[in-house]
């Protein structure tokens, strides 16, 4: 009798342990701005100022970490004809659109309010947002915007305020090395978790 009581205790821890191991991979979501550029940004009733300073903001972490291509070919093949620009030595696609993710309010909201207008933080429905990242169209997956590690974020008919995976959001960024054959960005390496770039 015992030993069948271990038996389904056993049983239960297992099947608890499966579940709660199934649950961490849940990628829960959150809400982001998703916008084409500054004027789908205002049209939206985000600040003008607020829509520069995120967009300048993507625009500058889209020359870190955008895919990288040493000709205009390789790019092209992951992005489509002209959707790449020239920098020099290397090509990398043209920035399609950028995300702003939620920011956390403060504590105390009649101390941070300053420092929230001071760094043209959108606020929008509410909610304050930041951290613009620049987002991407591929050739294999023309109809949705990617991040720069290749995930998917939100349909391209999306605007203003989108939920997306929080992974999206807060995944590190690294800055990408330049890729020598075609990268697969889109929807042939939809099965990775990142692009190797």
């Amino acid at each position: 009798m015992n030993d069948m009581k271990r038996s389904k205790s056993v049983k239960l821890t297992l099947m608890l342990g499966a579940f709660s191991q199934l649950s961490g991979c849940i990628d829960p979501e959150e809400k982001a701005l998703i916008f084409n550029n500054v004027d789908d940004c205002t049209s939206f009733g985000v600040e003008e100022s607020a829509c520069v300073s995120q967009y300048q903001e993507a625009l500058a972490n889209h020359e870190i970490e955008s895919p990288k291509y040493n000709s205009a070919q390789l790019c092209e093949n992951d992005f489509g004809f002209n959707q790449c620009e020239n920098k020099g030595s290397i090509w990398q696609p043209i920035m399609a659109g950028f995300m702003l993710a939620a920011v956390a309010q403060a504590v105390d909201e009649g101390l941070d309010y300053y420092k929230k207008k001071k760094r043209k933080q959108a606020f929008y429905n509410g909610a304050y947002f930041g951290k613009s990242r620049p987002l991407y169209r591929s050739r294999d997956d023309y109809f949705s915007f990617r991040n720069a590690n290749n995930s998917f974020v939100s349909s391209v008919s999306n605007r203003g305020t989108v939920m997306v995976k929080k992974s999206t959001t807060s995944e590190p960024v690294a800055a990408k090395r330049v890729t020598t054959k075609r990268g697969g960005f889109g929807r042939s390496a939809s099965s990775r978790s990142s692009w190797g770039g």
